[in-house]
This record gives structure tokens, C-alpha cells and sequence, in this order.
């Protein structure tokens, strides 16, 4: 201990002070560092503490403040030039490397506030990138805010979105005045044959002024044309740079070449550049062939609009335009048009659900409050570190030091480590991002583009400097704020009272809002959990699944060819059952409605809802579905046959309430036109249905209605084939087959039933995940700040505690005096904590499966796991605060 004493006035020595000066220091700063020296000893060891006491001595800030105010009235100019004080750039630039090193002198601190910040900025700016890449950046086309999706709605009916009659869609582009481009478009798979196996691809059926809106020039080739649409004329195609490339091996000769898409020789006149997907992740594009004149108003073809607005032209006055012509289309057509409206909106908004908009930004503010607490947890730590300091920093106030300054170091400290935090969070959600693509991958839509942007960097460096200003402002604040003659008169706890007050209150704020975070994190990994553990009551394993559609539309050669397909199939080697099926049970029932003879319903809506599939005899079989009563659907029901269906027990309850419903006649007519009346002829259990409407309802177990496949005529058919082996197996002989009866027609989304299954989860599973990577953050962040302030706080009444030890005190009442601090603000955190996520879980309801928000399981297990954890981060002080020695702290008093 004398090295550094001697050093200390060795050092003071050199300030030009006078004797009685010189003496006043070194006891202040002697007194000061002795203290110092006794509470990193026990720490560090001897000679780390000794090193650390003389690089504290070396500071040439400390000696610049004691220099400055003495002899200032003293000076020559030319000295007092010299020796002026430092302002601007260099001043901040002086302050970053003396807070360097003063952040090199805490390792502990500086790697722990290091850490939390990194995680917060990291997890923020992966929520910031997903929202960025999907909803902010905008379509890659020149001045896309211009381009605007056009809609129609019946508010009196319930239907917010309604695609435009053709006859619609004519009247809006002949009169409107808002767009210098309007056109049309429909979504579409097409076959596309040729020189190549025939493929299934995503297609857009699109006018000529639609693809000119992106104002995106082909890569070979040329655009659609006015007379491109024209009916009966020669069919043209477009291609994509995707498919150009990967079936035409990029050959520059392909415009011009006929292939053929669903049986049709089409010409292709262009292939469009890398990346381009408008309207909606489109592969090959066709004109849209429209004939108003061919069918009634409002029958026909239904199309989505698109348009570019004229410059200066806003969102409201499209809208202003466009209703004018609607409310004129209502009083010419009323039976069609009746309450019919027009909405505008911008592309992106109109195209993202508008339950992704929500979930993303509820998901966003979680994020946020992982941040908020990352930023208490460094506020705590530089809180702890500004009380550990406050005798040197009253004595550098004592010496001159401006309390500005003095604020000014501690924020310059914070903005220091923010640095070096955003660098390292930077990295952090790299990391997350690639892992969100992959997770993601195939479910985005083309414009879609999660990479850290310069914009994305640009928040990093915005969430930094935040993260310093609101880590750094109260320490900063606290330790401006330190009186020379209350430090140096208190000798035990009195200087930290006010820091601990404020330590405590993050403490609290970091646990009610990891509380909050863990409830929704708890509540989402309920939901994957539910998920992956439901039973789905038909068979998953060892069926293989894939579609076809037919490009004809004559119902007799299409059911001949579905029947010898069903035949055929079944005979492949290793198939034990097979089926065709409008599409497949778990996430493709289709929706509709169903009214029970000999009931009245007072409007259309209030029909129940049902989910519908219609399948072949074979479906029954190959999926594993025993009856309840009646029969399923079998060969007797073919075309010229009474219409039958089967119906789950949950249709039953709703609607006969105990009742004998076979023989009873449902009607599945889909609008109030022809009755459409079915028998049911059997009763079977409920099966799952994975739609995402029924998920979000947490239903998913809905009324449900099969009907026969033969009797409702149909070009498209879903191929379920159960095997007993491999499902896999019967991929390549199930093509074969296929191209054995017609060489164009593709088998395409070849899966097994289980991976379909699976896949159709991934939205609660990705962001369920997410929910659960914040709130095990925002825990372990509010536990590491927990651990700080007990720990600081043990460190700070070591002498006190010292001295309990010497009077008597048992080890078991240290612990239970520390272990209590903590527990008191475990109880107010988490308390505060639980209201708030139950608050927050409501809001996040999108990514919830069979759970609620108040589930007193999930309370229960939160409450436990954040009790345990807060008390695990208190007993290690505690037990530290055991170790006192009571005759070192006798002594240090």
C-alpha cells in the first residue's frame, strides 16, 4: 500500500501547489483511495487492486482539475493560452479516451453493459429489418408510393374486400382521373409444356397497362400490347427470369419460340429481369382476355385493380375519384352494385393482411421493451458505477470541475459503450436475420428484402445513440449532482442511499417488463406446443400427396380421366389406398355455408359456417377415418345419383342437437339463387382444420362437410396415395403415370401429408419463436441488472455488514437481510409484470392456439420462473456478504 501512496504525493508534488495545499490533497485523495483499495482487494487480489489505485493516481484529468483553479490569476498569457480549457470536438474527443480507460478499469461492468446493450440493439434490429424489408421500403420500382391496388367493399354486407366485376373494373378505367395507368390483373397456375416436363407454375393473367405500371423495361423480349388482349386472338406469354432461366437454361433465342401452356400454343414475346414478380409472385404472365359484352353486369370474370397515380395525386383523392364513379355504377345497377364501395390503397398495404401489419408491430413494440430493459440494466450498472465514484467526482468539483462537465464524462462513458454495442449488435442481428430467411423461406413476397439496408444501419446508429442517452442521462445526472461535504462526511451507506433508490426503481421497471415479455413468450411456446402435439385424427404418416389440374373444362373428360387416374394409382407398386379430393383435410378446406331444410334464416350470414372438401370413395381409406354412423361416400355416388354428404359430429351437435341427422338434406348453394341439396348419408368424427381463420378463433375443430367428388365436376384434383413404405417412393412413378396419359399435364407440390401438415404452422411457429427469443432475453437481462444492483449494494455496505458479523449475526441472517431486498423488488416488479402481459397478450392473440391470455397455468409457471430466477441472482451476494471479515471493516471505520 505505500507504492501508492508514495506515488500519490510523488504526483502531487509535480502540481506546483503550496505545502498546506499539497497535504489537503493527499488526504482527501489518500482517504478516497484507501477505500478503494479495500473494496477491490477481496475482488481482484492485492496487486490487481494496487495497479488499479495507481492508474487512478496517473490520471492526467485529475491532475489538470487541481492545477486549474489554483494558479489560473498566476499565469502568463502565454501560459494561460496553454493551459485553457479544452471545448468542442477536442473536448469530447479528450472525454472518449479518458472514458475508455475509466471502462477499462471495470472489466465486469463494462462486459455486462456491453452485452445487454448488444442484445437489445440486436433483437431491435431484426424486428426493425423484417418491418423494413416488408412494409417500409416500398415495391423496387421508380416512384412505387404511386402505385395503388383498387378494391371494392359492401359495408352493409361484411365485406370489406371484394374483387371488381369486369364490368366494374371498364366503368372505373373509362372514367376515372386519378391514375396516369390503370389496368388489371388475376391470379393464376398455368401448365407450361413444351421441349421441357411439363411444370405447374404461379401465373398472372395481367391487362397490358398492369405491366406497365412498374415502368420495368423486359430483359429480352417486349410487353404486352392493347391488342394482346384481345379475345380469340393468338395466345403470347411472358416469362420470368427464374423460369427462363432454370427450364430454358437461359437461351437468349427464346423469344419467339411457341411452348405450351394448359394445352394452348402460346408465343413468347418477353422474359422479364431478375427478381420481378408483380402483381404477386408471378412466374409467367398472360394477357387478361376480357369480354364485357359476353355476360351479365356483375357476372363474369373478377379482377383485382392496379393503377399508377398522376403526380401530385393522393391516396384520398383516388379514393374521392373513384367513388364518385361507384356511387354513379349503384344507381345504374342496383341489383349488382347495391352499397358497393370503392377502396384505394397503397399497394404494399393493400396486399399484407392486415393481421401481419398488427402482429409485426405488436411484435416490434415487444422488441422495444427488450431494449428498455437493456438500457435500464446499463443505466443500472453506470448508476452503480457513478455512486462508486462520487468521492473522486465531488473532489474533481472541489478542484473545478464544472458539473456539466462532470455529466458530460458520464453521458460521453455511455455513448462509448453504446458504440461498441451497436458494432457488436450489428452482428447480432445478422445472424437473426439469416435465420429469419431461412426460417421464412419461400413465404415472402417478392418485394420483400430483409438485409441490414443502409437505413437498417442507420437505425443501429439512431437505437446506439438512444441506448447512451437513456443509459447515461441518470448517472450522468446522479453524479453532477455529488456534494463535496456530504461524500467526505459520510463514511459508511449514507452516499449511496439515493443510488440504490434509483437502482431499485430500474430494477423494478427491468422485471415488470421482462414479466410482461416472458407471459407472451410462455403463452406462444404453449401454442407451438399445442400445435405439434395435436392429433389431427386422420392419417399423416405414409401418405404422399401432390395436385394436377386439367386444362380442359369438359366435365365428362375430365371425370373420365379422374376416374382411370384413381384406378391407375391404385395399382402402382407399394400404394395400399388412394383418393382424389378437392384438396386435403388439416390446412385446404375450403369455406362455405350450409342451411338445414326446414329452417329459416333471416339473411344469408346467419347460414352456419362450414369447412367443405369433396372427396372420392378412396379418401376414407387412405387417410384412416372410421365412421360414426351412416356410411361414408362411396361408388354409388356418381353423377345422375341423389347428392350425398358426410358430415363431422361437430355439425351435428350445432345443428340437431341430439337428433338423427342421417337422410336429412343440407343446402350448399353458395349463393341464394338454386338450392344446392345434399343428403347425409353418415356421420364422421371431427377433423382438423388448420385454415388460418379457424387457428386465430382457436377452433380447430369447425363443422365440416364432404361431399362426392364425381358429383361436383372440377378440373383440379389433389392426389392423396398411402404406401407402406416410403411415401417418397411413388413420387416418380406417380409422374410417369401422369405423363403416360397426357406428356403436358404436370404433377405438381409433391409432398409428404406431414410436411404438408407442418408447413401450414409455420407462421405460429417463426413468430412464436421470436416471442419466446424476447422474453428469455428481457428475463435474462432483468437478472443480470437484479444481480448488479444486490451485488453493488452488498459492496457498499460491506463494512456495515462486517460489523453485524462482529456483533453477532449468524450467516443465515446476512442471507435472509440481502435475499429480502431483492425478493421486495421481485414482488413489485413482477407483479406490475403480470398486468402488463396479460395486457400485451391480448394484443399478440394472432400467434395463440388454444391458450388464453389469463391461462393461470402460464401465470403460475411465469411467476415461479421469474421468483427462482430473482432469488438465484440474490443469493450469490448474499453469500459474498457472508464472507465480511469484521476485524478489516472494524479497521477501514
Amino acid at each position: 500500500m505505500d507504492e501508492w501512496r508514495a506515488r500519490l504525493r510523488q504526483v502531487v508534488a509535480g502540481w506546483g501547489l503550496t505545502p498546506e495545499e499539497q497535504s489537503g490533497i493527499v488526504d482527501e485523495l489518500e482517504q478516497h483511495l484507501e477505500q478503494d483499495f479495500d473494496e477491490w482487494r477481496p475482488r481482484i487480489g492485492d496487486a490487481a487492486a494496487r495497479a488499479r489505485i495507481i492508474a487512478q493516481v496517473d490520471e492526467p484529468a485529475l491532475r489538470e482539475a487541481a492545477v486549474r483553479p489554483r494558479h489560473r490569476p498566476a499565469m502568463s498569457v502565454q501560459s494561460s493560452r496553454a493551459a485553457a480549457p479544452v471545448r468542442g470536438w477536442a473536448a469530447l474527443a479528450r472525454d472518449a479516451r479518458y472514458g475508455w480507460r475509466s471502462l477499462r478499469t471495470s472489466p465486469g461492468t463494462t462486459a455486462m453493459g456491453t452485452i445487454a446493450l448488444a442484445l437489445g440493439i440486436g433483437l431491435t434490429t431484426v424486428m426493425f429489418t423484417i418491418i423494413y424489408g416488408l412494409l417500409l421500403r416500398g415495391l423496387p420500382f421508380e416512384h412505387s408510393d404511386r402505385i395503388a391496388m383498387i378494391m371494392e367493399a359492401n359495408p352493409s354486407q361484411r365485406e370489406p374486400e371484394l374483387a371488381l366485376s369486369m364490368h366494374d373494373f371498364f366503368a372505373y378505367r373509362n372514367a376515372q382521373r386519378s391514375f396516369e395507368a390503370f389496368g388489371a390483373w388475376a391470379p393464376a397456375t398455368l401448365n407450361i409444356a413444351g421441349d421441357e416436363r411439363p411444370e405447374r407454375v404461379d401465373a398472372a393473367r395481367v391487362t397490358a397497362a398492369a405491366l406497365d405500371i412498374p415502368r420495368v423495361r423486359p430483359a429480352l423480349g417486349r410487353l404486352f400490347r392493347t391488342d394482346d388482349e384481345i379475345p380469340g386472338g393468338d395466345l403470347v406469354v411472358i416469362l420470368s427470369y427464374s423460369l427462363w432461366r432454370d427450364r430454358y437454361a437461359g437461351d437468349s433465342s427464346i423469344v419467339g419460340r411457341v411452348v405450351r401452356v394448359d394445352g394452348q400454343p402460346a408465343t413468347v414475346v418477353g422474359v422479364m429481369p431478375d427478381g420481378f414478380g408483380f402483381p404477386r409472385e408471378a412466374r409467367l404472365w398472360i394477357p387478361l382476355r376480357l369480354d364485357p359484352a359476353s355476360s351479365p353486369w356483375g357476372t363474369g370474370t373478377h379482377v383485382s385493380g392496379v393503377g399508377r397515380l398522376r403526380p401530385r395525386v393522393t391516396i384520398a383523392q383516388a379514393n374521392a375519384d373513384l367513388g364518385r364513379i361507384a356511387r354513379q355504377i349503384e344507381s345504374e345497377q342496383p341489383a349488382t352494385n347495391q352499397g358497393v364501395r370503392t377502396v384505394v390503397q397503397p399497394f404494399i398495404r393493400a396486399t399484407v393482411p392486415a393481421r401481419v401489419y398488427a402482429l409485426l408491430y405488436a411484435m416490434f413494440g415487444a422488441v422495444g421493451l427488450v431494449f428498455l430493459v437493456a438500457c435500464a440494466n446499463v443505466a443500472n450498472l453506470l448508476l452503480a458505477r457513478a455512486t462508486h465514484r462520487a468521492k473522486e467526482v465531488a473532489i474533481r468539483v472541489a478542484l473545478g470541475a464544472s458539473r456539466a462537465a462532470i455529466a458530460r464524462q458520464f453521458l460521453v462513458e455511455a455513448v462509448v459503450l453504446s458504440v461498441i454495442s451497436g458494432a457488436l449488435g450489428a452482428l447480432i442481428s445478422e445472424a437473426g436475420i439469416v435465420a429469419f430467411r431461412h426460417a421464412i423461406a419461400g413465404q415472402a413476397p417478392f418485394w420483400a428484402d430483409f438485409r441490414l439496408h443502409p437505413q437498417v444501419f442507420a437505425f443501429i446508429a439512431a437505437a446506439a445513440l438512444l441506448a447512451s442517452i437513456v443509459s447515461g442521462l441518470l448517472p450522468a445526472i446522479t453524479a453532477a449532482r455529488s456534494d463535496l461535504t456530504d461524500v467526505m462526511k459520510d463514511q459508511s451507506l449514507a452516499s449511496s442511499r439515493r443510488g440504490r433508490r434509483l437502482s431499485r426503481g430500474l430494477v423494478i421497471f427491468e422485471l415488470a417488463l421482462s414479466s410482461a415479455l416472458l407471459i407472451v413468450a410462455a403463452l406462444t411456446s404453449k401454442s407451438v406446443m399445442n400445435l405439434r402435439s395435436i392429433e389431427p385424427r386422420f392419417r399423416t404418416e405414409g401418405v404422399m400427396t401432390g395436385h394436377i389440374t386439367l386444362p380442359t373444362r369438359d366435365a365428362e373428360r375430365q371425370s373420365a380421366f379422374f376416374n382411370r387416374l384413381e384406378q391407375e394409382v391404385a395399382r402402382l407398386p407399394g400404394v395400399t389406398a388412394a383418393s382424389l379430393s378437392s384438396n386435403l383435410p388439416g390446412p385446404g378446406w375450403s369455406g362455405g355455408q350450409a342451411a338445414v331444410e326446414g329452417r329459416t334464416y333471416a339473411r344469408r350470414r346467419d347460414r352456419p359456417n362450414v369447412r367443405r372438401l369433396a372427396v372420392t370413395p378412396g379418401f376414407f381409406t387412405t387417410f384412416d377415418i372410421a365412421m360414426s354412423r351412416g356410411r361414408p361416400i362411396g361408388p354409388e355416388d356418381r353423377v345422375g345419383a341423389p347428392p350425398a354428404a358426410v358430415v363431422n359430429q361437430r355439425f351435428v351437435d350445432e345443428n340437431f342437437r341430439g337428433g338423427d341427422p342421417i337422410g336429412r338434406r343440407i343446402d350448399l348453394s353458395p349463393d341464394d339463387t338454386i338450392a344446392k341439396w345434399v343428403t347425409i348419408v353418415g356421420v364422421m368424427p371431427n377433423l382438423y382444420a388448420a385454415d388460418q381463420g379457424s387457428i386465430n378463433r382457436n377452433d380447430p375443430w369447425p363443422a365440416e362437410v364432404i361431399t362426392a367428388f364425381e358429383q361436383e365436376p372440377r378440373a383440379s384434383a389433389t392426389i392423396a396415395i398411402r404406401t407402406a413404405g416410403d411415401p417418397s417412393s411413388v413420387a416418380q412413378p406417380l409422374r410417369a403415370l401422369v405423363a403416360s396419359f397426357d406428356p403436358d399435364l404436370p404433377v405438381y407440390s409433391l409432398a409428404p401429408m406431414r410436411d404438408v401438415l407442418a408447413q401450414s404452422r409455420w407462421e405460429v411457429r417463426v413468430f412464436g419463436g421470436l416471442f419466446v427469443v424476447f422474453g428469455v432475453a428481457a428475463l435474462a437481462l432483468a437478472s443480470i441488472g437484479l444481480y448488479a444492483v444486490l451485488a453493488f449494494t452488498v459492496a457498499r455496505r460491506q463494512r456495515e455488514m462486517g460489523i453485524r458479523i462482529a456483533l453477532g449475526a449468524a450467516a443465515a441472517d446476512i442471507i435472509r437481510l440481502v435475499v429480502r431486498d431483492g425478493a421486495a423488488q421481485l414482488a413489485v416488479g413482477g407483479s406490475i409484470g403480470v398486468m402488463l402481459g396479460i395486457g400485451a397478450a391480448r394484443l399478440a392473440g394472432a400467434v395463440f392456439f388454444q391458450v388464453r391470455a389469463t391461462d393461470p397455468g402460464i401465470l403460475a409457471v411465469v411467476i415461479a420462473t421469474v421468483v427462482i430466477t430473482g432469488l438465484a441472482a440474490s443469493v450469490v451476494p448474499a453469500w459474498r456478504a457472508t464472507r465480511s471479515d469484521p476485524v478489516r471493516s472494524l479497521r477501514t471505520e
